[in-house]
Formats: C-alpha cells, structure tokens, sequence
C-alpha cells in the first residue's frame, strides 16, 4: 500500500493532529477568521479551510457570527460534560476585548466569587487611562453594572439563593429588609434591557454598562464591560437608546457567550432556566 493514502494510519493519525490543532486554535482565540486560524496552527490557509469545512460538517465547529468566523461548534464544547472546566473565558474575552478597534476605554470581565463580583481581565483601548479596577478588584453583589448583570441573569433557584446567603453575611443594617424587593426590580429590568449600568460605582468619573456572558448550558458565566461614557450618556443609557457603545458592548458579550457554546438561536439574550447540575 503506498504511503499518504486515506488508508494509511500515519496520515489519519496526522489529520486528527491538525484538527485538533484548530479546535485549540478556536478555544484559545475565540471566533476567528480562516487567516488567524492557519497562522496560530502554522498551517497553509488552504488546508485550513478545507479542515474547518470537515470539521463544520461533524458539528464540531459552526461558523461563526460574522461573515468568514468560526467558533467551537456545540457538538464539541458539550463533550466532557462540564465543559466550562477547560474553555478558558478570559482567553476568549481578551481576545474579543482586543478586536474591539475604534473604542476608547477600558474593556473589563467580572466573574462572581461567592458573594462578590471580580475582575479576571482588563483592557485598556484608545489613550483613556481612567482609574479603571485592575485583576483583583472586586465589588459586593449588591454595587455595580457587573454585579447587577451577575445576579439578574440567575437562575430562579440559583437567585434565591444568593440573595438569601448575601442577607446572611452582609451587613446592611436598615437595608436588610428591602435587598430582596431591591435586587427582584433591578433583575427584571436588567433582563429586559439586556443590559446593566453605573456611574461611578465600577469606575470613578465614568459610566459603566455591562453585558451577561452565558456557557454551553445557558447559565451566566460572567459579566463583559466597558467603561468610557461620559456620566452625561446616563438618561440616553437607561432609556434603552441605540447607543453604539451598548450595541458593540453586547456584540462583544455574545461572541464570547458563542465562543464558549452558547447558541442564541433558541433563546434571544436570555438564560436558560435549567435546573443546576
């Protein structure tokens, strides 16, 4: 049998290497194009094309939001079970945050840890050098565009929940009594939005609006923000105007929700309402 034909377990061997190849390629940069795919597998273009091709036909690899993407197909990101474990959030968001050419702020992602939202990652565009929160920086759920987004997005169960453990803890004197009512309103005027905002609260002298990022099961997983209105967007802000700071905003949220196995097809900007594994 000649060498380099289908048959031939040294080359199956070599074509599931380069497929494997581009799945990391795609869970490391997030949605990407053909060119950035081939360059980070060292591979021709050509045959990088024709690899994805292969690849969007078992389902592993869907394309992407704009016209030319690619991301992890669902096929693919569900494997495993809990898939979250091994898809790198900060990986993916860094890289979308970086594609964001023509803003001028900070681009920041939150994640909650018990009953605080933190800073995993922070990029700066543009010459702004407000004194936007470094990796680290944390705020209690109950303050902030991230905070607000990280609590409305939960699940019933998972709601209740959080808000019975932050009452709990937190010393809120006089407050207590009414966090529940508080958090309930500003939730369903988050999901309605889709979004949330502060000013002043993530970052000092600026308006800050944050977006939900969702997993593969439909649970929010983070919070994508952008910090560089001005304090005097806010009316236009909470009015829900076609601001293109907010549309690009939500973009961003939606192409790392995508690149960790989201699909928006079945529910528009929303979460899924499964039960906890």
């Amino acid at each position: 049998m000649r060498r380099g034909t289908r048959s031939d377990p040294g080359h199956s061997v070599g074509t599931l290497t380069k497929a494997k190849a581009v799945l990391d390629a795609l869970k490391q940069l997030g949605p990407s194009r053909i060119s950035e795919i081939s360059a980070y597998v060292h591979e021709p273009a050509s045959s990088t094309y024709r690899l994805l091709s292969n690849l969007v036909t078992l389902g592993w690899v869907d394309h992407g939001l704009h016209r030319g993407e690619y991301r992890l197909g669902i096929a693919c990101v569900r494997i495993g079970g809990r898939i979250e474990a091994r898809l790198d959030v900060q990986a993916i968001a860094r890289h979308v945050f970086k594609r964001q050419e023509g803003s001028n702020g900070s681009w920041s992602l939150f994640v909650r840890y018990n009953v605080r939202s933190v800073c995993v990652q922070m990029t700066f565009l543009g010459q702004s050098r407000l004194r936007s929160p470094q990796i680290g920086y944390s705020l209690p759920i109950s303050l902030g565009a991230p905070s607000d987004v990280l609590l409305a997005f939960l699940d019933q169960s998972r709601f209740e929940r959080l808000i019975e453990h932050y009452r709990y803890n937190a010393d809120m004197g006089g407050l207590l009594s009414t966090f529940r009512e508080r958090s309930v309103q500003m939730a369903e005027k988050v999901t309605k939005r889709g979004y949330a905002y502060d000013v002043d609260q993530t970052v000092p002298g600026a308006l800050t609006i944050a977006a939900p990022i969702f997993d593969h099961s439909g649970h929010i997983r983070a919070a994508a923000c952008y910090s560089g209105l001005s304090r005097t967007n806010k009316a236009l802000v909470e009015s829900g105007a076609d601001l293109c700071e907010v549309n690009r905003l939500r973009q961003a949220a939606r192409q790392i929700s995508q690149g960790l196995g989201y699909s928006f097809d079945a529910r528009e900007g929303r979460f899924d309402s499964e039960s906890e594994q």
